[in-house]
């Protein structure tokens, strides 16, 4: 038990079950968390006797924030353009053309719909890549949460010089970071170049990212070796596989976040290992596009950083990390004909801590331990038939449960979403914002 310091504790959580996602991997029973200025300040089995408020949260369990490490959060505009359609399809026919039509008030407002729905799950950070990426960040401090943004960078895809294309992004830095100041959200908005892909950039582009990126320390978000079509196709332009051919730019390193990672050769595994590449695992995305099972086995046994993620909701269709958790848990087995490679504790570490490591934020999120930021989702285990008996809190919350379970989730020891309440966003307003925003897309697209 951790020693008590006498301090004024604002709020006391007292669950039944708390799995902490600490190196240790403790699991704590009839423990108290007691929360000051938005940090965990105690830990320890006995009652704190100066605390302002102690909430009694009998059968349930209190696990840290989901981290959704990649997503396109504002894609909640396109859900169900188009399904049924492979990656190159689906973005180059349906999704890039109705992006071309967005407002940056659109993408406000389909941010803030996303974050409504990520609450729903648990999720309390995420990774996100788009265009207006300012107004994400104006839902995101709106909304009470955290994110990782970085524009889509493309000068591919827009037809613009490197330079041009770099001018944006540093220019929505600037934005950010302003943002974040006024807005006294300074430990709850982060940047991150984006550039968008090997096939989306110029070698160029990509260097001067590199370069940007060491001089400032800035981490860096990318699609990478997501389909085979774009192995095919960096091969024809390189000569090199995309793994090959960014680290033969020496663009690889442990500040690069990249997303999929489906498609990887022998030889790259020693890659991505010795640059200590993160791989963001969207494994419901990559189903659904008919992309390919990620080797994520392979990856975890070389020790390779594994985060989990939903990818945008035009491909996933949803941002549910419980849905994430369950089919990264058994996809991998049923492939690989092994029912013991990826356990369940290891795919609830792929969603807190392993994400919080991706985002090189593990210091402040991604479990629970006293000095860190109190970002917790209360899980009800009586709201429904599955959470009895408890054998395994892991397994269960990854085989049997889903996100009708959580109840209350917090962020910076605020409660952001308590009992099915939105604290700071009008879900039925957006709601109607969003609906009328699809009515005039598709309108402007000449679709009835």
């Amino acid at each position: 038990m951790l020693e008590y310091v006498s301090v004024l504790i604002m709020i006391v959580l007292h669950p039944s079950i708390i799995l902490t996602m600490d190196q240790q991997r403790r699991v704590l029973r009839d423990y108290f968390i007691g929360i000051e200025e938005g940090v965990i300040k105690y830990l320890g089995k006995e009652k704190p006797t100066d605390a302002e408020e102690v909430l009694e949260l009998p059968n349930r369990i209190i696990i840290p924030g989901f981290v959704d490490s990649h997503t396109h959060v504002a894609m909640t505009l396109l859900r169900g353009l188009k399904d049924d359609a492979d990656l190159m399809e689906w973005l180059q026919k349906y999704i890039l053309p109705m992006e071309m039509r967005l407002k940056s008030s659109d993408v406000y407002y389909g941010a803030l719909y996303g974050i409504a729905e990520m609450l729903c799950s648990g999720i309390t950070m995420f990774l996100d890549m788009y265009y207006h990426e300012i107004e994400i960040a104006k839902a995101v401090a709106d909304a009470g949460v955290r994110a990782m943004l970085s524009y889509g960078s493309a000068d591919v895809f827009f037809n613009r010089s490197p330079d041009e294309e770099f001018k944006i992004a540093e220019n929505f830095r600037t934005e950010l970071e302003n943002l974040a100041k006024t807005r006294n959200a300074e430990d709850r908005l982060f940047f991150a170049y984006g550039p968008h892909s090997p096939y989306g950039c110029t070698k160029e582009l990509l260097e001067i990212f590199k370069e940007k990126s060491k001089e400032t320390g800035y981490r860096i978000h990318i699609h990478l070796a997501e389909t085979l079509a774009e192995v095919q196709q960096v091969k024809e332009n390189t000569g090199y596989t995309p793994i090959e051919y960014l680290e033969s730019i020496g663009f690889l390193n442990e500040k690069v976040m990249a997303a999929h990672v489906v498609w990887v050769e022998e030889k790259e595994f020693d890659i991505l290992k010795r640059r200590r590449v993160n791989v963001l695992h969207n494994p419901i995305s990559n189903l659904k596009l008919a992309s390919g099972i990620a080797p994520v086995p392979r990856m975890l046994a070389e020790g390779i950083n594994v985060a989990l993620a939903t990818d945008g909701p035009a491909s996933n269709n949803r941002l549910d990390m419980f849905r994430e958790m369950h089919v990264a848990a058994i996809i991998h087995k049923g492939y690989n004909r092994d029912p013991k490679i990826v356990p369940a504790h290891t795919v609830l570490e792929m969603a807190t801590i392993n994400g919080a490591n991706a985002l090189g934020l593990d210091k402040m999120i991604g479990s629970i331990e006293v000095g860190k930021k109190a970002d917790l989702v209360v899980i009800n285990i009586h709201k429904g038939p599955h959470g009895t008996p408890i054998h395994d809190p892991y397994a269960m919350i990854v085989y049997a449960l889903d996100q009708s379970y959580v109840e209350s989730v917090m962020v910076d020891g605020k409660w952001v979403y308590k009992d099915g309440e939105y604290a700071n966003i009008d879900i039925d307003k957006i709601r109607e914002k969003v609906q009328e925003i699809r009515l005039r897309l598709m309108e402007e697209a000449g679709i009835t």
